[in-house]
């Protein structure tokens, strides 16, 4: 990656080793996506996966919403370069505002994952499955899009759009792994249509019970996240390879939808977690595909 001068080399330097051990402590599958790309691409998908994780942050570090909110408004002035002097005390921005810069990262999808953030505080009353597909597009799908990106060394060569089913089925399977940690301790991205018609309601997950309906609910989510997963391979089987380590965490994704569909009768019980070497290995497997 070619140092933009207004860096100090050595600084970002630092900065970008900060980033890559806090992605693997925190965003693994990610990590590991970014060790299949070139080497002059991995510091900038480290600062990516730092930079999402840092402000997936925001809402859980803080009990009050306000302030989450202004620290998501920091976030969005230092990664498009209006606080060049602070963000240079931050590892994550500092090595986020030199990808932005070494690799013509555009705005819009930036400001998208910041926007959804946002949506997590302060979720619609009655947020449907529509709406749920344009926050995975703001989400996981606007960080793919950034990843490809960079993994393709700043060109923009997404042609099928598979940031687009990927990042529905990644948003699908973390809500739903979610689910037994937000169930009536805040606002849920749970589609409220989705939920009636199994005839369950709202009301039913902030409760906590897991009704012949949420449990059905949960499965049509499941089962639509695995559809997406893959419509997402189908369309990156027409992809030039250079975008792929984008695109690794689908690796892990289906273990994380069995472990889901393991627990599928207690949708509000952690499943169990499957283990780093076993993602890994699925990992390297999945990529062995294409």
């Amino acid at each position: 990656m070619t140092v933009p001068s207004r860096f100090d080399a050595e600084t970002l330097a630092e900065a970008s080793k900060h980033c890559g051990a806090l992605a693997r402590a925190n965003a693994r599958d990610q990590w590991l996506g970014a060790l299949y790309a070139p080497p002059e691409s991995r510091d900038a998908l480290f600062a990516l996966a730092c930079f999402d994780h840092e402000i997936r942050q925001a809402r859980l570090r803080s009990r009050d919403p306000n302030l989450a909110v202004m620290r998501l408004a920091w976030w969005r002035e230092a990664a498009l370069g209006g606080r060049d002097a602070e963000a240079a005390g931050s590892p994550v921005a500092l090595a986020l505002c030199a990808a932005v810069d070494a690799f013509q990262l555009p705005a819009e999808p930036i400001e998208a994952m910041l926007d959804a953030r946002l949506t997590e505080i302060a979720p619609p009353d009655a947020l449907t499955l529509a709406a749920f597909e344009r926050y995975a597009a703001d989400s996981e799908g606007a960080r793919l899009r950034l990843a490809s990106r960079i993994a393709a060394g700043g060109r923009d060569i997404d042609a099928a759009e598979a940031h687009e089913p990927a990042g529905l089925a990644l948003a699908l399977a973390r809500m739903l792994a979610d689910l037994p940690f937000q169930a009536g301790a805040g606002p849920m991205l749970f589609p409220v249509d989705v939920a009636e018609r199994h005839g369950a309601t709202l009301n039913d997950l902030d409760a906590r019970n897991a009704t012949p309906g949420v449990i059905a609910a949960c499965g049509e989510l499941r089962t639509l996240s695995r559809a997406r997963l893959e419509e997402a391979e189908r369309r990156l089987r027409a992809f030039p390879p250079p975008i792929l380590p984008a695109f690794v965490p689908l690796g892990s994704l289906r273990l994380d939808l069995d472990r889901l569909e393991g627990s599928g009768r207690r949708p509000f019980d952690p499943p169990a977690e499957a283990s780093a070497l076993r993602r890994q290995w699925a990992i390297w497997r999945w990529a062995r595909r294409f």
